[in-house]
């Protein structure tokens, strides 16, 4: 990578936990001037989260991030691409009711937490210590129902199974979920006790190529940074793919670019200063 910096208007793709924010969820001034300097310029930045969209939306507006003009996020791994200037959805690629009940059938078969969304609230069958502890980092309304059959919702953006005590069982079911689902629908893990479950061919890596056709903006004037698993879409999708040092080593092996610094020392700073700035 030569360093040189990207002429003309670029859009720039960035995860949010252990990526854009510190371990704390606090945003570094470094970041903040970064960002405000990279959106003075006309260009596109882009929130790119696992996140549901309101979890999303409510931490930009914390870090005073939502709102600014060209400012977007794409969430639930792509299934949701919104401009928060415009308040504007731009994008919506759901998982069918039925593919939807086939996978609540299977994770509740095989005994591991399963939850859905609605533009509000997680939906769930159960209450549990997994839940719960997500429940605290992502503030969000829970609704509960005694089958997923009984929840009068909209087709989701995403599924989501969790596994805080035993990140091994997430592995295990898994493995089953995509022998089961081939071909139905996808999965991936943000991090160990988490895997992530959307429509065939939704990603982070779809979403920056849809925003980016949309925008005019070739791909080589596109970059991206991630952390973990769920980001590998969208490093290799980009111009500019970007791992940040406390990423996953096999995210390293694929970017372009790994930062000298983490999420913790303005590591995305480093690279909108070193190839936007």
């Amino acid at each position: 990578m030569t360093g040189e910096k990207l002429k003309g208007k670029i859009l720039f793709f960035s995860d949010i936990d252990e990526t854009l924010v510190n371990t704390d969820k606090s945003l570094s001034e470094e970041n903040r001037r970064a960002i405000d300097e990279f959106l003075a310029r006309g260009n596109i930045f882009v929130i790119s989260t696992g996140r549901a969209l309101l979890g999303a939306s409510n931490l930009l507006k914390e870090l005073g991030l939502y709102g600014k003009k060209n400012m977007m996020i794409s969430s639930s791994n792509g299934a949701i691409v919104y401009d928060t200037y415009l308040e504007k959805e731009l994008l919506r690629r759901p998982v069918p009711l039925d593919l939807m009940y086939e996978a609540f059938d299977l994770a509740r078969d095989f005994g591991i937490h399963i939850q859905t969304y609605t533009d509000t609230s997680v939906v769930a069958e159960q209450e549990n210590e997994s839940l719960r502890r997500y429940i605290a980092v992502q503030r969000l309304p829970v609704e509960l129902y005694p089958s997923i059959r009984n929840a009068r919702i909209a087709p989701p953006p995403k599924l989501l199974c969790l596994d805080y005590p035993d990140p091994g069982n997430i592995t295990r079911f898994r493995a089953l979920f995509e022998e089961r689902m081939k071909g139905k629908l996808d999965c991936f893990q943000s991090n160990p006790w988490l895997l992530e479950i959307v429509y065939p061919g939704v990603n982070k890596g779809s979403s920056l190529r849809f925003i980016a056709r949309e925008a005019g903006i070739p791909i080589d004037h596109t970059v991206s940074a991630g952390d973990a698993e769920n980001d590998l879409s969208m490093i290799l999708a980009a111009g500019i793919g970007c791992a940040m040092k406390n990423a996953d080593e096999r995210l390293k092996e694929q970017a372009d670019y790994v930062t000298v610094n983490d999420n913790n020392h303005a590591g995305v700073a480093e690279i909108l200063n070193r190839f936007c700035l």
